[in-house]
């Protein structure tokens, strides 16, 4: 049978949550729910059949261990309009009577993700009526969340399958509920996680591939909530691992950017929850990325585990790595749980290895020397950055000028402005106009006009709003001559260079002297 003719003939079913399969098969093992024309054809029968109060089928649509179908394929309706056939699920290889619509999974899109949104807000019993009915698993489950009215978000969304989940009852078809109900599935990567956990909290694997594949093809990635039911429900780390090589095997045979996001998922999850052993296993039977191994750095680092990070560090070095990145995030952390002699001797290291420091590595120690006020040894890193051919960045001067600024030593931090604008030309207009704006804040607003009129005769445009605040702020003091002054400098150092900027600035200035 053609696919076009099948599409045709399946358009005439108006329910827009009937989901059903149908084998091409001319003897189906299933019984026929109502006969047709076509029902010498291909057999239908319901995705989901009822289960108990307090049971759940685990199945994705619908299993069967006895008898299998070569081809599957799901027929939906979505708010009226009939969704396209799959082609491209019409596989062999799905034995498990797995298989979804073209539309079943949506990319996530930029926006809210709010569902129905004119509907009224949930309430507490809203919703617990949802989670018994879909607990019922009744053949109208549909119909009766329908008859709720409930106002759907990704917040609501993401507790539904979080009781769910915790409950071990399937969630598969409130998903396609809630997908019906927008044609877009909210644009959350948390809800498409908690999907693959509800599965997983059902011991049913064979569902999670048909869905992981689905995921690739729409550009979704995974986060390590689609992996929790691992700690959860499994006694002991050597299950937790047995399970995790499944996991891998599907996300081996999924492929693609899938896989690296699952496999990250697992570390992460691992990670958040102490289980830096387990994380190092999830690498040691995937592969040894840089990405992976900062994962775990990064929160053993966040837990203040600065042991533990080094000793990973040195796990990474036997295999060329880690990046500059990672110890630079490292050195970091040591300043800021004040251990800078630990942060020193990384810094050292870092000098005499394989992986030498950047103008990030010297901004993370000269920042942390200015913080605790010791602006001289500060300089004497900077020098030593320079002198390495390193380009101090702009928040590496900031890091100077606001030390010396918060000591109140005003004509050092002018006197490094200066300096520093001659040896590093490209910084002058940002370090200008941070000190005016320090002194602009403070209130010393005759040194912020002196700077602005400095950079303004240097040929550099000021931040204009912070030109603008310098202006009217003088102009309320009384200080009509500074006003002037600054004013005539700009519009003459301006003039023909951008009629458009000047006369937008005129307009600001108009504004701006309002009362």
């Amino acid at each position: 049978m053609e696919i076009s003719c099948l599409s045709r003939n399946l358009r005439n079913f108006s329910n827009p949550y009937f989901y059903s399969i149908y084998s091409f098969v001319p003897h189906s093992p299933f019984p026929s729910s109502s006969p047709s024309k076509h029902s010498h054809r291909f057999c239908r029968f319901y995705t989901t059949p009822a289960i108990s109060d307090s049971t759940a089928d685990s199945s994705l649509i619908c299993n069967s261990s006895s008898q299998s179908v070569p081809s599957l394929c799901l027929f939906e309706r979505c708010n009226g309009g009939t969704l396209d056939l799959n082609h491209g699920l019409f596989r062999h290889h799905y034995r498990s009577f797995r298989s979804f619509s073209s539309s079943s999974f949506e990319k996530p899109q930029s926006g809210t993700g709010n569902l129905n949104v004119s509907k009224p807000n949930a309430t507490s019993n809203q919703f617990w009526d949802v989670i018994n009915i879909i607990r019922r698993n009744q053949e109208d489950l549909e119909s009766k969340l329908d008859s709720l009215n409930v106002s759907l978000n990704n917040a609501f969304v993401v507790q539904i399958f979080r009781v769910l989940n915790n409950r071990k009852i399937s969630a598969f078809r409130f998903f396609n509920w809630v997908r019906v109900q927008s044609c877009k599935f909210p644009c959350n990567s948390d809800v498409y996680s908690l999907l693959i956990d509800n599965f997983g909290s059902l011991d049913n694997y064979e569902g999670i591939l048909p869905v992981l594949i689905e995921f690739k093809r729409k550009g979704i990635d995974l986060n390590h909530k689609a992996f929790e039911f691992l700690l959860v429900q499994l006694p002991n780390e050597d299950s937790i691992k047995i399970s995790v090589e499944r996991l891998v095997k599907l996300l081996n045979e999924v492929g693609g950017s899938c896989r690296i996001s699952g496999v990250m998922a697992l570390i992460e999850m691992f990670c958040s929850r102490g289980s830096f052993g387990l994380a190092k296993f999830v690498i040691e039977i995937t592969e040894r990325r840089a990405s992976f191994c900062n994962i775990i750095v990064r929160e053993q680092c966040r837990r203040s585990n600065f042991e533990g990070a080094k000793c990973t560090l040195d796990e990474m070095r036997q295999v060329g790595y880690p990046d500059v990145g990672i110890l630079n995030y490292l050195l970091s952390s040591l300043c800021k749980n004040d251990k800078f002699g630990e942060a020193h001797k990384l810094f050292e290291e870092m000098l005499e290895g394989d992986c030498p420091p950047n103008s990030l590595t010297f901004e993370v120690i000269i920042c942390h020397l200015c913080e605790i006020g010791n602006i001289e040894s500060a300089h004497s890193y900077l020098d030593m950055m320079v002198s390495r051919g390193l380009e101090p960045r702009h928040s590496t001067h900031a890091a100077f000028v606001k030390s010396y600024f918060n000591s109140r030593r005003y004509e050092e931090a002018y006197r490094y402005v200066v300096d520093s604008s001659l040896k590093h030309v490209m910084a002058r207009n940002t370090t200008y106009s941070l000190l005016a704006t320090l002194h602009e804040k403070r209130g010393n607003l005759v040194d912020a006009q002196k700077i602005l009129s400095e950079l303004i005769d240097a040929g550099l445009r000021p931040n204009f709003p912070l030109y603008m605040r310098v202006l009217k702020k003088l102009q309320l003091q009384g200080k009509e001559d500074l006003a002037n002054d600054l004013k005539g400098k700009f519009n003459n150092g301006f003039l023909g260079k951008n009629c458009l900027f000047l006369s937008f600035s005129s307009w600001y200035q108009s504004m701006a002297t309002k009362p």
